[in-house]
């Protein structure tokens, strides 16, 4: 809500690319890499809906899967840029949609009255929202640094926005978001205030996220989202994975629960941070600005996405995020 303010007050200082870029340059190390620094652990420590027992430590075949999956995203890069990006854009949709499922599972419509049917509703319109929405708000704005990405740093491929297309897809995301709504309003025709009150966090949540991309310039909208909205609620997601943060937050020890969560993902955060200093090498000659660091660091990004979203699959169906509410689901 601050960068909607922010860009409503001040228009012109939220053009600057600084900026722009600068949630990705803050945020990134903080809550963005993080947030995916323990997928090595999860399968350790997250026990199952049906029971208390972890499931595994991660083995050599988990790091080969993991390292091999970002591998082969880097080497579509240098060989397909143009379907790296769409393959990214895709994959990290349906990863902003698994995140906030998974958060209305547990607070919000989800948890109380949701439906196989609305679940699937909602994680459609909170994944399109992130990525479609500023497209379709700000062709201009995206089609150039989406074309720099494939053209500037691979050298290969143009991309570009049919005009046609906007107001087609204006109209399906319209009639997606607005289907949303409407579900999340039925389902509160029981009259309960539980159900109620869950209803009007999911709505008010969409509404929040459909006035950012909206407004916002979408490279600050993305930054903002990304670190702010997206990381931060899977960092609170594995507060209560490990047992030791679990714990603590349990026993009501918030900033040492923080502190010990911020100290396992440190290895994992710093090797992603080499990595993405590889990826620069690898890709060579380029000149050095706010722009193309940004674009370097969303490559890079796209690398982990892949293995990431696995992982969080799996966390998903071992929560039980899809499964039926008992005696409640409709």
């Amino acid at each position: 809500m601050f960068s909607i303010g922010l860009t409503l007050i001040n228009p012109q200082f939220v053009k600057s690319m600084m900026v722009q870029w600068s949630p990705w340059f803050l945020g990134l190390f903080v809550l963005g890499i993080p947030h995916g620094a323990l997928d090595h652990r999860v399968g350790l420590e997250l026990p199952s809906k049906h029971s208390t027992t972890p499931a595994c430590a991660a083995g050599p075949g988990f790091y080969a899967a993991y390292l091999g999956a970002a591998g082969l995203v880097l080497a579509a890069w240098f060989a397909w840029p143009i379907a790296a990006l769409l393959g990214f854009l895709v994959i990290a949709a349906i990863h902003f949609g698994q995140g906030d499922l998974y958060w209305s599972r547990q607070f919000g419509l989800a948890a109380e009255a949701g439906s196989f049917g609305y679940r699937t509703s909602l994680l459609l319109t909170r994944a399109l929202l992130p990525i479609v929405l500023p497209f379709l708000a700000f062709p201009g704005e995206l089609s150039g640094p989406a074309e720099h990405m494939v053209n500037g740093l691979f050298h290969h491929g143009s991309i570009s926005i049919h005009p046609e297309a906007i107001g087609v897809g204006m109209y399906s995301l319209a009639a997606i978001v607005g289907l949303q709504i409407f579900w999340a309003c039925w389902l509160t025709r029981s009259g309960e205030i539980a159900t109620r009150q869950a209803a009007a966090l999911d709505i008010f949540e969409t509404l929040i996220l459909v006035g950012m991309f909206w407004i916002v310039p979408p490279v600050l909208a993305l930054g903002v989202y990304f670190n702010a909205w997206h990381s931060l609620r899977h960092l609170a997601r594995l507060l209560l994975t490990t047992k030791s943060t679990r714990e603590l937050v349990e026993s009501g020890k918030w900033p040492a629960a923080l502190r010990n969560l911020y100290k396992n993902t440190l290895p994992m955060t710093f090797g992603a941070m080499l990595m993405m200093v590889i990826v620069a090498c690898l890709v060579g000659r380029f000149q050095v600005s706010v722009v193309n660091l940004g674009l370097l660091a969303l490559v890079g990004l796209s690398m982990l996405t892949l293995p990431h979203v696995m992982v969080v699959t799996w966390m998903d169906e071992r929560q039980g995020i899809w499964s039926p509410l008992p005696d409640r689901d409709q």
